[in-house]
């Protein structure tokens, strides 16, 4: 996994800056910002369709402009390391068993952190002249509330998320009440993994060293607790709707297969191929667990390279508090949902981390 360990050579770099020291963002030509969110445009409203082409378009774009911001960066060994863990992990896939389709939907899914990080790092916060306006247009346009038995939901709790983590990096002075607004949608879809991850990326944005810090922490968390209480219940409500029975359902197969099959998993794809022959798949849909799922998936080996690549991320940005939460709330999220799966919420959140360590903002 590659991207935040990268520095540009400049004056800075022979005068013997310090890796944390702010870096500017690189400034983007009109035309391609322009371009950039007619394409993120097309990019979102193709999720509606499902399939692989909405997060194809959003990934290769990013890796075209990256591309083109590369030259004179130099590698850094942590990156190099993560370099290799991406590619052990995609040759594993490759080998594996599964189907073709499959195995690239795999790929593209682990690719999404690693390019966004990069994005965030080397190019800075023009990023978001590209991402935010596309974003916030396809969630005004497309948000909506549905019923369930537990009350009315907001819709897209993990693009919102997505949009809160890049609100949550943005200097300009509308930079805070955008992010105090985009609380309210992740609050409202009461998806209770996506508002700790809120308020895990949230606690990244405090300077712990400062008393005020903790007085709005405190006061926030009791007004988002009140309102839980009184609005939201289900935010308040215990219950894994289902998820252990299919997690103690797979454990069970991985246990009982083959020494390969534990060691190198059983081929990408195969989550979902056993659940749709379960009666509950058309409501449970997924295993909701990316971090069994790679295990499952990948065996121990892939659940190792897995875990490595994570801790190499969070590595290469450990001098910088928000990114280092940020990163952390996107690995929560995959404790019980298929956060593997949502592109242009793991490109979010990865390019908010990159711009974070761009600017070295030190820890608490």
């Amino acid at each position: 996994m590659t991207g935040a360990g990268a520095r540009r050579v400049d004056h800075a770099d022979a005068e013997g800056a310090d890796e944390t020291a702010f870096l500017p963002s690189r400034r983007l030509p009109v035309w391609l910002i322009l371009a950039g969110n007619a394409v993120m445009i097309a990019s979102f409203w193709l999720i509606g369709a499902g399939g692989m082409m909405a997060k194809l378009i959003l990934l290769l774009f990013w890796l075209l402009v990256l591309l083109g911001f590369l030259s004179g960066v130099r590698f850094s060994p942590a990156i190099l390391v993560g370099g290799l863990v991406l590619g052990a992990l995609i040759t594993l896939i490759l080998l594996g068993d599964g189907i073709g389709s499959e195995k690239i939907r795999l790929i593209g899914n682990l690719v999404m952190v690693p390019v966004g990080l990069a994005c965030g790092f080397v190019i800075g916060r023009d990023c978001l002249r590209i991402l935010m306006p596309a974003m916030g247009l396809y969630l005004i346009l497309s948000s909506s509330f549905y019923l369930t038995h537990e009350g009315a939901r907001l819709n897209h709790a993990f693009l919102f998320l997505g949009f809160f983590a890049l609100c949550s990096v943005c200097n300009r002075p509308w930079g805070r009440w955008m992010t105090m607004i985009a609380v309210i949608p992740v609050l409202i879809s009461q998806t209770r993994i996506a508002v700790l991850a809120m308020l895990i990326n949230g606690f990244g944005m405090l300077r712990l060293s400062r008393i005020s810090a903790w007085l709005v922490m405190v006061i926030v968390g009791g007004m988002i607790a009140w309102a839980s209480w009184q609005y939201l219940p289900r935010l308040l409500m215990i219950h894994d709707s289902g998820r252990l029975a299919f997690w103690q359902m797979f454990f069970d197969i991985w246990q009982g297969g083959s020494e390969t099959q534990r060691w190198l998993g059983f081929g990408a794809g195969s989550v979902e191929g056993i659940l749709s022959q379960s009666a509950s798949f058309a409501s449970f849909g997924a295993l909701h667990n990316d971090h069994f799922r790679i295990l499952f998936e990948l065996g121990f080996v892939g659940a190792v390279l897995w875990l490595a690549g994570w801790g190499v991320l969070v590595w290469m940005v450990r001098g910088t508090w928000l990114s280092v939460c940020i990163l952390a709330s996107v690995f929560v999220t995959m404790v019980t949902d298929n956060s593997l799966n949502y592109g242009h919420y793991l490109m979010a959140c990865a390019m908010a981390a990159g711009i974070a360590a761009r600017e070295g903002r030190p820890r608490g």
